[in-house]
């Protein structure tokens, strides 16, 4: 207990450190360092010619008043207000077209005259403090950096800090990066976590086995089965014995044991567990006989097949046959999950299982005590049924995938395990952390480092770890807090490794590590090294990139293009796609809202569904980054990349199994691009209704880059009608009435029209769905939780529109052409968004020519989104703070 508050102690005094640093950043860029100002003659006529009429001291309109605006350019604010001013007139969206415009001649001198100083204040600013200021580590690079240097790929700390600020849509910028004590504390929490659990790998190298566990002999499965024996009406009647592509009929029966298990091998190796329902816990089918002896890595087998389930009778064919089994028909994916009790899931990945057995294989990371849950992700999640007298309808299970000749099952017939694996043993943290010394176990679960001279043994390991945890060389005075640390510990009669730990928690949660140290000017060779390795792969430079650093040879262009490419090519990108994705478009939000159990009760607890609509739209933005494929095509595409759950939603034919791939699209098909993509379709919708003011704003400032102001707190926000007697359009017709509304729904709405053809998770629809019955009609569903719904046809949809500029679209790929021909502007969105997350600072008034050097570099590619990151990555604004 005291020496962790000796390291909290030692935590906070850092944690002060860097909040007082980044304070006097803050305030250094708010004080005015010189008095610039806008040529006044030029400007003041301008605006008196074409704005003060409307932007005066009366009228005051969009709350603006100009007369009232000083033209000095030293105050942030004031700065920001200029910027909207020139934007808005550079855009043509002011004066308004109802005024009289001014001439190109008068406008183009305006913005000249206007931008010339605005652009003077920003270079010197940014040559004295530089772009972006001083940032720490989200949560999701402090985890990925701890992993890396321990050598522990399974570590799980992101959970363990608090949520990150978010400031122009990312989590990289470092104004929205606070550092409290609070978060200091959780980063030394998460540190000790990781310090020890690498450290507890260190005692001796676990016996790699492989073992295997049997469907029939899991605990979980057998209680399904005689529940089912019990209840036969019961959910987990699903559940049941097969041997073969037959029912095993003694067990059936009661008249044999639920396996034969090692008495004879031959018809253990037939046996399985047939599901054509995958449970919801705490019914549903897990290899409970394994778990995990250590964290780390583990090579999974599964042995399973699909097998087709008959009807009990005509009446009755969407029930499961327990002894109607014959050959499947179909290919079922299974996806497997890691799951602790409590209750905890992570997915590890899905497989196909065909009609004849198989062996599907996967490589995880587990922690200590997992086990595995395999989930037959098409099948229905059953769930008991609740009888509703207002719906008319017989309750009861019915699996949509069910036909008069029966219904898919997937068979489990074991789960192999092997592992734990190493590459290299003691793993790299160990070696890191212990150096040559042993590490043995004291008893009572403790763990001890055993020294030969612990005074010289403690200096020599914190010189050999600083260097690797701060990514870059270090001075005797870097290492000399964390000396004294260990020594204070040592004094207080901590052991050995207690002190230790404390001087590498230290280490783990100061400001040195947790922050991307950068100076104004031009970036050294190790803080370049460290922004491309944190922009591209979220997590500490590798020893080629430190190399590089070392040898001073980073900063020369070819050598900064050939690693950039190298980076791109590893495994480790998938984490900048998925990070970039997750902010830029909120695909980490795709799973927060759960469509409707009772308008979209086809939607409701599709896991499958979800997991593959995220994979897609990370598989199609890594597609357009590999194949260097113009950015066009984040609007428009002539292919989708799909499974086949993504391809039944999407109604395309002939593509099966699990696996995400490139699907050319017929020609003039609705979908292609990001906008009709699921994941894009259900994060912006709320699980009820969609709407076109929500999702006309998503088009508005993730694809096209324009920003949208806020609503004004008097106007009440618009709520679709769920009953469907009137229509979006309707409402939001009503809506543009009032003048303070008028003018930015007329840019957002239209997108959002378009989009109307796709309901809440992105299926297609000519009508809108209402709740209820409608003049005594009504359709009926079944659910993935295989219970009834019913709704009724409602309105119709129009997803016609007229983009602001006057352009009119009848529906949504009329929209994406119209809005496609806007190549450059599409790819200047692009780069302002990798430009933002790549330097962790939005891109400002004074980096617009920048901007468009970079997009005029790329041009020849046809703006190709891998040309367009080079370019980012070559440019000023990424070598420099």
């Amino acid at each position: 207990m005291k020496l962790q508050k000796r390291q909290r102690k030692l935590s906070g005094r850092l944690a002060s450190g860097a909040v007082l640093t980044l304070g006097l950043g803050a305030l250094s860029a708010a004080m005015p360092q010189s008095k610039p100002s806008v040529p006044a003659t030029s400007v003041q006529a301008f605006l008196k010619a074409n704005c003060i009429a409307c932007h005066n001291p009366s009228l005051k309109e969009g709350k603006l008043d100009l007369t009232a605006l000083p033209l000095r350019l030293d105050d942030p604010k004031i700065f920001a207000t200029w910027v909207k001013v020139h934007d808005r007139v550079q855009l043509g969206e002011m004066p308004p077209p109802a005024a009289t415009l001014p001439k190109p001649a008068a406008r183009a001198a305006f913005l000249k005259n206007l931008a010339a100083p605005m652009q003077a204040v920003e270079a010197a600013r940014v040559k004295r403090e530089g772009r972006a200021v001083w940032r720490r580590m989200n949560r999701y690079e402090y985890e990925n950096t701890v992993r890396d240097l321990l050598g522990a790929p399974w570590l799980q700390l992101k959970f363990i800090l608090p949520e990150d600020g978010v400031s122009a849509r990312f989590n990289k910028v470092g104004t929205a990066l606070d550092v409290s004590h609070v978060q200091m504390s959780r980063y030394l929490d998460a540190a000790n976590v990781a310090l020890k659990e690498v450290l507890a790998q260190g005692v001796a190298r676990p016996e790699t086995t492989t073992r295997r566990y049997y469907a029939r002999e899991q605990r979980s499965f057998a209680g399904l089965v005689e529940a089912g024996f019990a209840y036969s009406d019961a959910t987990a009647r699903a559940t049941f014995p097969i041997l073969g592509e037959a029912a095993d009929l003694p067990v059936l029966e009661k008249k044999g044991p639920m396996t034969v298990g090692e008495k004879d091998p031959d018809k253990r190796e037939r046996e399985a567990l047939g599901v054509v329902a995958s449970a919801y816990e705490p019914i549903q089918p897990e290899f409970d006989r394994f778990h995990a002896p250590v964290s780390g890595r583990y090579r999974l087998r599964l042995r399973a097949y699909s097998f087709w389930s008959g009807a009990d009778n005509e009446k009755q064919w969407w029930r499961a046959s327990r002894t109607k089994i014959s050959r499947g028909r179909t290919q079922e994916p299974v996806t497997l999950y890691a799951t602790s009790h409590p209750q905890q899931q992570r997915r590890l990945g899905t497989v196909d299982t065909g009609p004849d057995p198989a062996v599907r294989e996967l490589d995880v990371q587990l922690l200590k005590g997992e086990s595995i849950l395999p989930d037959a992700a098409r099948l229905f999640r059953s769930r008991p049924p609740a009888d509703d007298p207002k719906r008319k309808i017989t309750t009861g299970w019915h699996t949509p995938l069910a036909t008069k000749e029966g219904q898919p099952g997937v068979a489990f017939q074991w789960l192999e395990v092997e592992g734990p694996l190493y590459d290299t043993w003691p793993i790299a943290g160990v070696r890191l952390l212990c150096g040559d010394l042993p590490v043995k176990a004291v008893g009572g679960g403790q763990l001890e480092i055993i020294p030969k001279d612990p005074e010289k043994d403690g200096a020599r390991l914190l010189r050999g770890f600083l260097p690797r945890a701060l990514r870059r060389p270090v001075q005797p005075t870097d290492v000399l807090p964390y000396e004294k640390l260990f020594q204070s510990a040592r004094r207080s009669g901590a052991s050995f490794t207690e002190a230790l730990l404390a001087a590498y928690s230290g280490i783990l949660c100061s400001p040195d590590f947790i922050t991307l140290e950068e100076k104004p000017g031009p970036l050294s060779d190790f803080a370049l090294a460290t922004r491309l390795s944190y922009f591209l792969w979220n997590t500490e430079p590798d020893e080629t990139l430190r190399s590089l650093a070392t040898q001073g040879r980073l900063k020369d262009p070819k050598v900064l293009a050939a690693q950039t490419e190298r980076l791109l090519a590893d495994p480790r990108s998938r984490r900048f796609v998925e990070a970039f994705l997750d902010y830029w478009l909120d695909l980490r939000k795709t799973a927060d809202v759960s469509p409707d159990e009772t308008l979209y009760a086809d939607y409701y607890l599709d896991d499958y569904l979800v997991e593959s609509a995220v994979e897609e739209t990370q598989a199609f933005f890594r597609e357009l980054l590999h194949k260097n494929l113009p950015a066009r095509n984040i609007v428009s595409s002539d292919f989708v990349t799909v499974n086949d759950r993504l391809a039944t939603l999407y109604n395309l034919p002939n593509v099966q199994g699990a696996t995400i791939r490139r699907v050319p699209l017929p020609k003039d098909s609705v979908r292609g691009g990001l906008l009709t993509q699921a994941s894009v379709l259900k994060v912006t919708a709320n699980g009820t209704t969609t709407s076109p003011v929500l999702r006309g704003v998503w088009i508005n400032e993730r694809i096209l880059g324009l920003t949208v102001p806020p609503p004004p707190a008097s106007v009440p926000a618009v709520e679709p009608d769920i009953r469907g007697a009137t229509t979006i359009r309707e409402l939001l017709a009503k809506h543009r009435t009032q003048p303070e509304c008028r003018s930015c729904h007329t840019k957002i709405d239209p997108a959002g029209f378009a989009l109307e053809s796709f309901d809440v998770f992105g299926g297609w629809r000519d009508r809108y769905r209402g709740i209820g019955e409608k003049d005594g009609k009504v359709e009926l569903g079944f659910g993935k939780n295989g219970q009834p719904f019913y709704f009724h046809a409602a309105q119709p949809v129009d997803s016609s529109g007229t983009l602001p500029d006057g352009r009119r679209f009848a529906d949504i790929r009329e929209m994406k052409r119209l809005l496609g021909r806007d190549e450059r502007g599409i790819a200047r969105n692009l780069a302002r968004q990798l430009v933002t997350y790549a330097t962790g600072a939005p891109v400002q008034f004074g980096d617009q020519a920048q901007l468009e050097a970079i997009l005029s570099r790329a041009q020849p590619s046809g703006y190709g989104v891998k040309s367009l990151l080079h370019q980012v990555i070559a440019s000023d604004l990424f070598r420099n703070k």
